[in-house]
């Protein structure tokens, strides 16, 4: 996906260079962030770790930029991705 906005060089997967990244693919497939995914679905609950949900939804948002956060995947690019805390 970040090929397709100019951000990155190729379209081929940083993590695992096996396959074309795409949404999907970063968020539920990349054998690289298998550890961080696996914390995404214990924090939204496994029945709800799909695309449509983590990206429109409010807790499925707030999870996703973590994950995102927790692999450093975009750091390079959009710097802390982290959500801001939630008022107490």
């Amino acid at each position: 996906h970040l090929h397709c906005i100019a951000r990155a060089p190729t379209a081929s997967c940083p993590g695992c260079q096996m396959h074309k990244e795409s949404v999907h693919h970063f968020l539920m497939v990349c054998p690289k962030y298998a550890r961080q995914r696996a914390t995404l679905g214990l924090e939204v609950g496994l029945r709800r770790l799909n695309v449509k949900y983590l990206l429109s939804e409010g807790k499925g948002i707030r999870a996703t930029l973590k994950y995102i956060a927790h692999t450093k995947r975009m750091e390079q690019t959009f710097g802390d991705v982290n959500p801001p805390k939630e008022k107490e």
